[in-house]
């Protein structure tokens, strides 16, 4: 059941039903059966392998809760020596429990998303000595392991910082790890912003179905007339890039940019939507990327919670560990204190950044997209003040309209380029388009070479669509486009509403088959 189909529409709006008929108290009940039953469609074992995490988890965040109210009833009449040892033994008992629980579900997600790829790998270095002939398991793969199990373990790490309060009720960590419209693609809830919405009771609210409704139906409308209707090109240029010159794979690549993000977005705003009619706000995964600068703000703009989530756990511990200290230290000695002090920022973007690749996909090919996305942003950090001095030398005012549209331009360029590596079949491939984009000019001006196997009217489709996501995304940036068209006349909204809807129905591409319906829903 994909958050696109009738029937995701039509078990939606009994769960709002039943909602808002049933007492408050027991309306997260509703949520948390909601959330079981839309697991269970997704088949796969997902249920199992979540009611792992739920329980692993819950574990974890019990026992570091239950040593914590221990030491404060034992810290009282302590002498100050005596309360640092004691907080030192509870802080390593606790390091033990989080480690148990890091260990168990990333391992499980590690075993059932990456077999294939160490298990090959394996047998390639084993074929070194001759050996090797490892067979994986097979295991089938739940949709949204890799989104489940970060949210989990970040609710781990918190309790384990202290941020947050271990909740006592197991099957309210249960809802907060499975509610329904963030289970396939995110996002990626944080428990203090998601969890007391959950729990709490609520009645009817008007504005909160028509907003919900509202971007419901914008979702819908890119996800038809835009991604869908752009999939194709992509898939054909990506499926024969033989066929096609250089001009034309860069193309292709472009058109992945805008066709995933128009999907992924489309998701975003289907189930963020889903979720404020019940009047939950989840945390937004967008703020309109296509207009960043430079790619590490393309970065905090696109797949915010996934982003925010490397930073805070991955990012920000690694860059002040023992090794980034070092290495610091190293980079000082050899490259000068300015370059030195980048040198810890680097040892974690390393890491972040293969780490990004593989969540991704367990292939080398998003390895080396990692790769190639970190090696941008360390090296404009490094030459950041060549860049300054040159932009002085030839006058150019970074605040000027050209420069910003400049800069956008760039970027955008830039990330689509970057990807031929999720566009090709292999790695192999990849850098060979990679070769073919820079060194392959021979290409036909012909409307086969631009747009492959499109039709004319459905290139039209995409126009009107496009212009359409262009012009709500300018209004967004400035100030919430949905809340404006609330504040016009009744005739306004609803000519809106028809004009959409006829769009979707008129010009929307209905048949294409995904892993979930959603691009992201793979990873």
């Amino acid at each position: 059941m994909t958050v696109n189909s009738l029937s995701f529409l039509a078990f939606l709006a009994v769960t709002v039903l039943v909602y808002y008929l049933i007492p408050k108290k027991t309306q997260w009940v509703c949520l948390l059966i909601a959330s079981l039953y839309f697991c269970w469609t997704l088949g796969n074992g997902l249920l199992g392998y979540l009611s792992l995490t739920c329980l692993s988890t819950y574990a974890a965040v019990r026992l570091m809760g239950r040593l914590d109210e221990k030491l404060e009833k034992q810290l009282a009449g302590l002498a100050p020596a005596q309360k640092k040892q004691q907080k030192n033994v509870v802080r390593k008992q606790k390091k033990r429990i989080l480690a148990g629980a890091l260990v168990l579900n990333f391992g499980i997600l590690v075993l059932v998303k990456y077999d294939d790829f160490l298990v090959g790998n394996l047998n390639r270095f084993l074929g070194i000595w001759g050996r090797g002939n490892l067979t994986s398991p097979g295991f089938l793969v739940p949709l949204g392991i890799s989104y489940y199990t970060l949210q989990s373990m970040g609710y781990a790490l918190d309790v384990y910082k202290g941020k947050v309060k271990p909740e006592k009720s197991f099957w309210k960590t249960a809802l907060f790890l499975c509610f329904f419209p963030q289970m396939t693609q995110g996002p990626i809830g944080r428990f203090p912003d998601l969890a007391p919405q959950l729990f709490a009771g609520r009645s009817f609210s008007y504005d909160n179905l028509a907003m919900g409704c509202r971007r419901i139906l914008w979702g819908i409308f890119k996800k038809a007339v835009i991604a869908d209707r752009m999939k194709p090109v992509v898939d054909t240029i990506f499926g024969h890039p033989n066929r096609y010159s250089g001009m034309t794979i860069f193309l292709g690549c472009i058109y992945m940019s805008i066709q995933v993000y128009a999907d992924f977005s489309a998701y975003m705003d289907i189930v963020a939507g889903a979720a404020q009619l019940f009047g939950i706000r989840i945390a937004e995964n967008f703020r309109r990327p296509f207009f960043s600068m430079s790619l590490a703000e393309y970065w905090r703009r696109w797949h915010m919670t996934l982003s925010g989530w490397f930073r805070d756990y991955l990012f920000y511990p690694l860059s002040i560990s023992k090794p980034a200290v070092r290495f610091g230290k190293i980079g000082k000695k050899y490259f000068g204190i300015r370059i030195g002090r980048l040198f810890p920022a680097i040892y974690a973007m390393v890491i972040v950044w293969f780490s990004t690749g593989l969540w991704h996909d367990a292939s080398w090919r998003y390895v080396l997209w990692g790769a190639a996305n970190g090696a941008v942003m360390i090296a404009s950090m490094c030459l950041e003040p060549c860049f300054r001095k040159l932009k002085q030398a030839l006058h150019i005012p970074e605040e000027s309209r050209g420069w910003k549209l400049f800069s956008m331009l760039r970027t955008f360029l830039l990330v689509s380029l970057l990807k031929v590596f999720p566009g090709a079949g292999s790695t192999k491939e990849a850098l060979k388009l990679l070769k073919k984009i820079f060194t392959d000019f021979g290409a036909e001006l012909s409307y086969e070479a631009f747009f492959p196997k499109m039709e004319a009217m459905h290139l039209a489709f995409i126009g009107v669509g496009l212009a359409a996501f262009l012009m709500v995304s300018i209004f967004q940036e400035k100030a919430p486009a949905r809340a404006n068209l609330a504040r016009k006349p009744m005739a306004v909204r609803w000519c809106c509403y028809f004009l959409l809807i006829t769009c979707i129905l008129c010009m929307g591409a209905f048949e294409i088959e995904m892993v979930g319906g959603f691009a992201y829903a793979q990873y």
